[in-house]
């Protein structure tokens, strides 16, 4: 029976004029969702190409300086030599830290557009070096970078509603309604038939594009182990795509006209996916608000001049030696330099921190805030899952973050003995200084926390199925 109804709602649906515009846009704007977010994640593979290679740079002329000097082809001088420790350590070289793009990122530009995929790491503390801006919107749901789940988001659902809005209410309108409830179908069957029609297009296309479209774009999803990625993407498509569908059910349910439906499945939109994130990002703003970069600045300035204030030693110090000749500022033995200047910036630094220790505690606090208000909306729950599928989500960020942090404090410990004893760095010393290698979270990682967001979005899609058809049991009654 539901086959023939199907079959029915194909022959009036296809004449419907609407199809053949909205359809083919669909299509369309799910490719170019693929192809903006295949080249973003180009960009971000350049960048952190450019800045690797940056490194590779500078490491590779200093190697070649300090062969130089060992050969004797250039002088020793203590200030341009490699081989010097402290300068080296602290601001002549540096290492870049980067976060290369998943085979995947094209899915969806997520957090990589506000927070940084590449950090330079030299011997001051990270938190004067990383990314400070405050946080614009904790899950990254405001309108903003046109991609894939953006499409999927914002533009799927209201296809949906087009297609699906009056799959009730127009039976009556068009005086077929008394026809219908005459047959030995009921309504329920009935609906069900016109709504798998609609889900088989709508659904089916939303699928079977951005995969194929995808896989295309980006073949080395496949040779990167990744293929689960995509279709762990088919799934939430689906799941998010039925609750759609559901939520048209329940609305014709109660048997209003096909404009009173349209306006309701629309305010249900606008309040789902623009209203509740924004509310959220709101309340997350005021209840965990981030301290300004301007108080940042002002700490890291106070931290200096009480540091100074505390200690019997003046940074004027150091630049009455830098002023002096290269020899006598050897012969005023820089150990004893350096051994003062670490603790009058530790001080420094131990001031300064609070603030910056409080932005990431009240950072942490608004993505906590929204990730665990995240189930009042299957569109960010769905906002979520696209991002974890890309490897661009703020946990993602988070466990990047981390890795910076681990690496900077192995940069400072590598360097620390010669610093502190002014001694030179050897050959093999320097080829030995530890590089950043990005460690991507394990499948199990991500899985984990995908598995929260699909119990969400298929809890969502099967209330509103069980609810709407619940209603339809009612909808002869309420019909005549």
């Amino acid at each position: 029976m539901i086959r023939h109804i199907m079959k029915h709602e194909w022959m009036l649906l296809s004449r419907e004029r609407i199809l053949y515009i909205a359809i083919p846009i669909y299509a369309l704007l799910i490719c170019y969702g693929v192809a903006i977010g295949t080249n973003w994640k180009g960009f971000l593979h350049t960048s952190s190409s450019n800045a690797v290679g940056l490194a590779d740079a500078g490491f590779k002329s200093k190697l070649e300086k300090m062969d130089r000097i060992i050969s004797g082809k250039d002088p020793e001088t203590y200030f341009e030599d490699p081989r010097v420790a402290a300068p080296l350590a602290r601001y002549k070289g540096y290492e870049m830290a980067t976060k290369p793009p998943a085979p995947t990122a094209a899915i969806a530009i997520g957090q990589s557009d506000v927070l940084p995929s590449y950090l330079k790491v030299q011997w001051k503390p990270m938190f004067k070096q990383s990314n400070t801006d405050e946080l614009e919107n904790p899950k990254n749901l405001a309108i903003g970078a046109f991609d894939l789940s953006f499409v999927l988001i914002y533009l799927y659902p209201l296809l949906i509603i087009a297609l699906s809005y009056n799959i009730l209410s127009s039976e009556r309108e068009n005086g077929t309604q008394a026809l219908l409830l005459s047959q030995p179908v009921s309504v329920g069957q009935f609906v069900l038939g016109k709504i798998l029609l609609r889900g088989a297009i709508i659904i089916g296309l939303a699928v079977g594009i951005s995969i194929v479209g995808l896989l295309i774009a980006n073949p080395e999803i496949i040779v990167a182990g990744d293929l689960w990625r995509v279709l762990v993407l088919a799934v939430v498509l689906l799941a998010y795509g039925v609750f759609w569908f559901g939520l048209a059910v329940l609305v014709n349910a109660f048997g209003k006209r096909s404009s009173a439906n349209a306006l309701a499945l629309m305010g249900i939109w606008i309040a789902l996916v623009l209203i509740v994130p924004a509310c959220l990002n709101l309340i997350a703003k005021v209840a965990h608000p981030l301290p300004s970069r301007i108080e940042m600045v002002q700490a890291l300035r106070r931290g200096d001049r009480v540091a100074e204030t505390q200690s019997n030693f003046s940074r004027s110090y150091r630049s009455d030696l830098l002023r002096k000749s290269e020899e006598e500022a050897l012969a005023a033995s820089n150990a004893d330099f350096y051994a003062k200047v670490l603790p009058l910036e530790e001080k420094g630094e131990a001031i300064a921190r609070p603030i910056f220790t409080e932005f990431r505690q009240q950072k942490h606090a608004q993505q906590a805030f929204t990730e665990n208000l995240k189930f009042l909306s299957p569109a960010i729950i769905a906002q979520t899952a696209l991002s974890e599928l890309a490897n661009q989500s703020s946990a993602n960020f988070e466990a990047f973050n981390a890795q910076v942090e681990a690496y900077h404090e192995k940069w400072r410990q590598y360097f620390l003995p010669a610093v502190m004893t002014n001694r030179l760095l050897t050959r093999e010393e320097f080829l030995a200084i530890p590089r950043f290698r990005y460690q991507p979270e394990s499948n199990g990682v991500v899985a984990k926390r995908l598995l929260g967001d699909l119990f969400g979005l298929i809890l969502f899609a099967g209330l509103a199925v069980a609810v709407g058809f619940n209603l339809l049991r009612r909808y002869p009654a309420a019909g005549r």
